[in-house]
């Protein structure tokens, strides 16, 4: 299993609400997910990087003309989470972050 950070940012215009939700619907077809911050989510899934980065682009709206994202593989073991933490699931996927 990979765990996966992505954050992204979609272009605010007439069609956001469409890529944005499928864009998420995309996200949450992995299990566990986190996604209580703005425009960041933390996923695990059985996909290798490529595939998942494939998945997330061609099944949903997302436009590369005018959105972006970033995947990164959390496999470098630190991290710090502050402020208030209301879904558990984040210390299940990443068991190494911190709160401070």
């Amino acid at each position: 299993m990979a765990v996966y950070t992505v954050s992204f940012e979609l272009k605010y215009d007439d069609e956001y609400r469409k890529r944005y939700d499928s864009f998420m619907e995309q996200i949450k077809k992995t299990t566990p997910w986190w996604a209580e911050n703005t425009s960041y989510v933390v996923v695990e899934t059985t996909e290798d990087i490529d595939a998942f980065c494939s998945r997330i682009y061609t099944k949903s709206l997302f436009n590369a003309t005018k959105d972006r994202y970033l995947v990164l593989d959390a496999d470098v073991k630190s991290g710090r989470v502050r402020g208030p933490v209301v879904d558990n699931d984040l210390f299940k996927l990443l068991p190494f972050v911190k709160k401070l």
